[in-house]
């Protein structure tokens, strides 16, 4: 069944009016312990794996017997080991508020493709359960079994596939993967480049650094993105670039940007990462200029282009 722009605008507003996460609730955190961090305390575990966090904390939580491993309340000096389920809980808070403004760009029987608006998390996340993308759709399509077929930063704009069915997701899923789409961002960025064009393959390091970011690392993945100058806006030293990135390493536009010396205009953490030692990795405020502009694939063996309306921040 096709779903129309119209009722598709209805329900997404019917279930964010106000939205999901607004009213506090308490949050259940499970988190597995993989192998090497076996032998840490479970303090210096959490520490670890929340850099954010204060040992206070999760003191605290083990007084109150809020901090299990395998079910059973955590002691100070309890030792994690690899394959342990740690659990703890929050006290009752809402959720940061997120933007709702989802377009529909695209309907058939087997795929809808939108228009993601910023800041929304594509997944529950960190701070962020109810008010993501995917429970968002939940609510508002309880019918549906509807799968992200690819993915964008919270703070990211554009274009997003979701299937509808096993088969589609698999299929599109699989170009994605093989690297059979092609797809263009537009990003306004800090500086202006000499060169019309130019490209990066600096490589992306797989641990997560501060905040849930990552970092450039020589002993990392190949990650490849290409660069083409649209406008130079001399007057605010910035630059309008069209960006091709030929691997969806995360966060890659962004990094190779910054180590460029042109970081995303918004792109604080990126810019200065000391930001993320002590700020999340998902800004409040729609402030992050990097855009899922257009998307080529395969689709019932027929192309399939898609171009995401500008946001009007952009100014073009």
């Amino acid at each position: 069944m096709n779903i129309s722009e119209d009722f598709f605008n209805t329900q997404i507003k019917s279930v964010t009016t106000t939205l999901p996460g607004s009213i506090p609730y308490k949050t259940h955190y499970k988190l597995p312990v993989k192998k090497k961090y076996e032998g840490m305390t479970v303090v210096d575990f959490f520490l670890k794996l929340v850099p954010r966090s204060d040992k206070e904390l999760w003191l605290t939580k083990i007084k109150h017997e809020s901090l299990l491993i395998n079910r059973k309340p955590a002691k100070e000096n309890s030792i994690v080991k690899g394959g342990d389920i740690t659990e703890h809980f929050s006290e009752p808070k809402s959720e940061p508020t997120v933007a709702t403004n989802i377009q529909l760009i695209y309907s058939d029987d087997n795929i809808l493709i939108i228009n993601k608006p910023a800041p929304l998390p594509m997944h529950p996340s960190g701070r962020f359960n109810k008010n993501s993308l995917t429970e968002i759709l939940k609510l508002a399509f309880p019918q549906e079994d509807l799968k992200i077929i690819h993915r964008l930063d919270a703070n990211t704009t554009g274009i997003v596939i979701l299937g509808r069915n096993k088969e589609v997701v698999n299929s599109i899923g699989s170009q994605f993967e093989q690297k059979q789409t092609e797809k263009k961002y537009l990003a306004l960025v800090e500086g202006l480049p000499k060169e019309d064009t130019f490209d990066t393959h600096t490589k992306i390091g797989l641990e997560k650094t501060a905040g849930g970011g990552r970092a450039s690392s020589e002993n990392g993945i190949e990650a490849f993105t290409e660069f083409k100058v649209l406008e130079r806006r001399i007057t605010t030293n910035e630059t309008l670039l069209e960006v091709t990135p030929h691997t969806g390493r995360t966060n890659q536009i962004r990094l190779h940007l910054a180590q460029l010396g042109f970081p995303i205009v918004g792109d604080i953490g990126y810019k200065t990462p000391d930001y993320f030692t002590k700020n999340p990795l998902t800004y409040e405020t729609d402030s992050l200029f990097l855009h899922a502009w257009k998307l080529t694939f395969l689709h019932l063996k027929k192309t399939i282009y898609i171009e995401a309306p500008v946001p009007s921040k952009f100014k073009i």
